[in-house]
């Protein structure tokens, strides 16, 4: 090639690109005029902010609904815009971001690329969102939205350097100021080298979703991209993150040793002590998130192979053109028409689709009228402080639900300190209230189980500390969730016969058979008997 330095040109457009078409989707749009935002300014900012509102979503694997951006778009417009304009024109607005601007209505979003190389254009292809489907406490299916790679690039990219120098460059600034002993900044520099180490994880659990989806929309290259930027990430960090944590141990030892009492120590030097401390948190956290990444690494090659063998397995079906090497031939010779069956019968061997459900039959069929064509005009009044407080009880009830299910739980262990998903059930088969407490509904239950499998041993000294940490700065966005590691702690803290306890862990029962749990929610009165079938689980706590 006459001109190497352009060889990359492709991959720096497909950056260009991602600019250049958020921002087409987005400029001349009547819904920003009619929400007050006139300037290319305002409308840029504001894009912007609603995705680094939905990385962050993201990153705390959080919901984000149409809602959620509502709300969020009506407080920072309160807090620093001041536009007339209500929840409702900010559900709209949001509506038209994610739905138009991001997602493009579900289609798919190209830039033409030009390759040196080949010579001509080739379409860059472009994803900001991908959603998927969540359920609230009250079992409504809602669409929840979370950054793609792209996504992820384009705000990194705002901010940061490539891929493969983020974390090297981290690092270095990092043992500079460990050097310095500048522990301010170095707390902060420990925090970006986890949240690139959160932001690999997720790469890894998006990249396998796309394959589920379409194996064909993943290329060799970016299978080998993906591969080596994970091993990129594990191999540069994790001997140097214990190279830290040994550093900053050995700071905290000489405060010890200057000073016996830690807790009477200068305003300085407390406010050192406090710092590295948490940095240290911050390292165990970016030590346990290898076990993430390489778990998430573990998933994305399975899915691959999986869904290699299924493609290859579908690519050997001998298929045929049933009008013409069918029915052409019996149409030439009609004597073969007794024999059709031979070719039919195969077709025909496995069982009919079940379209009929039993369950709806029963049901209570309702009369829908019509309504009368000179109804009178309905006012309605939203009071925004009734709605926070039903919002409030809301969640107060579901925290509640999750409460009696865990110490359920916890009953079912007794003195031995470890039951199973098969012996609650048969602790809890006769008895009426108990599975009442069990299956507050199976959205709830389902949940629980989930969290449990996926955190798999909850250390609650350390969901203490990051309690301590973190709720200052998250206060507002963790009272509108549910963590299930501060909800034992919360249990735990609160009964006096629990206080010893240290870890509560959940593991698959492996070769045991599933637990079937029969005539689920038939006590609430709305006429539908389920039936649940879980993969047998053994809790067991530490203290």
């Amino acid at each position: 090639m006459k001109y190497p330095f352009l060889r990359e040109f492709p991959r720096r457009m497909q950056v260009v690109g991602m600019y250049a078409v958020l921002l087409s989707k987005s400029g001349q749009k009547q819904m920003w005029k009619d929400c007050g935002f006139e300037s290319e300014d305002e409308q840029i900012t504001i894009l912007f902010t609603l995705l680094l509102f939905v990385m962050e979503q993201s990153l705390k694997n959080e919901t984000c609904t149409l809602d959620d951006v509502a709300d969020f778009l009506d407080d920072i417009n309160t807090r620093y815009f001041g536009k007339s304009i209500g929840r409702d024109e900010c559900y709209a607005l949001g509506d038209f971001l994610v739905n138009t601007v991001l997602s493009n209505q579900g289609l798919k979003m190209e830039f033409q690329g030009f390759d040196y190389e080949k010579g001509e254009y080739a379409p860059l292809y472009i994803s900001y969102l991908a959603n998927k489907i969540v359920y609230d406490a009250f079992d409504n299916r809602r669409t929840s939205y979370f950054l793609t790679d792209n996504g992820y690039s384009l705000l990194l990219g705002t901010l940061e350097v490539e891929n493969n120098m983020r974390l090297t460059i981290k690092d270095l600034i990092l043992n500079e100021h460990l050097k310095k002993q500048n522990f301010d900044k170095a707390l902060d520099d420990i925090q970006s080298i986890f949240e690139l180490m959160r932001i690999e994880k997720l790469k890894n659990d998006e990249a396998a979703t796309r394959i589920r989806q379409n194996i064909l929309s993943f290329s060799i290259d970016e299978y080998i991209r993906r591969i080596d930027d994970t091993y990129a990430t594990i191999n540069k960090t994790r001997k140097r993150l214990e190279e830290y944590k040994a550093v900053v141990n050995r700071h905290i030892h000489t405060f010890e040793e200057q000073h016996f009492d830690l807790d009477n120590l200068p305003s300085e030097d407390a406010d050192k002590v406090k710092k590295l401390q948490e940095i240290r948190l911050y390292l165990d956290r970016a030590i346990d998130c290898h076990v993430d990444i390489i778990v998430s690494h573990q998933h994305y090659r399975d899915a691959c192979t999986r869904e290699m063998e299924h493609f290859l397995q579908c690519s050997q079906i001998e298929r045929i053109a049933f009008s013409r090497d069918v029915m052409d031939t019996i149409f030439d010779d009609p004597s073969l028409l007794p024999a059709m069956h031979h070719l039919l019968h195969p077709l025909f061997a496995r069982d009919l689709d079940k379209t009929f459900s039993l369950n709806k039959v029963f049901l209570p069929q309702r009369r829908r009228d019509y309504e009368p064509k000179n109804r009178e005009p309905e006012h309605l009044d939203f009071d925004a402080t009734a709605w926070r407080e039903s919002q409030k009880k809301r969640v107060e009830i579901k925290k509640q639900r999750y409460t009696d299910c865990l110490l359920l739980l916890f009953e079912c262990m007794g003195e031995a300190k470890t039951t199973s998903l098969s012996a609650v059930k048969e602790l809890v088969e006769s008895n009426s209230e108990a599975r009442k407490r069990l299956f507050p509904s199976i959205g709830i239950f389902k949940e629980i189980m989930v969290d449990l499998v996926r955190l798999h041993v909850i250390d609650l000294a350390r969901v203490r500390q990051a309690d301590t940490l973190v709720l200052s700065v998250e206060e507002e966005a963790a009272s509108e969730s549910i963590q299930i590691g501060e909800l034992l702690l919360d249990i735990v803290e609160s009964h006096e016969e629990l206080s010893m306890v240290r870890a509560f862990v959940t593991t698959k029962r492996q070769g045991a058979p599933d637990v079937l749990f029969e005539h689920i929610e038939e006590e609430w009165g709305n006429g539908i008997c389920r039936s649940l079938c879980c993969t047998d689980l053994a809790f067991t706590i530490f203290e």
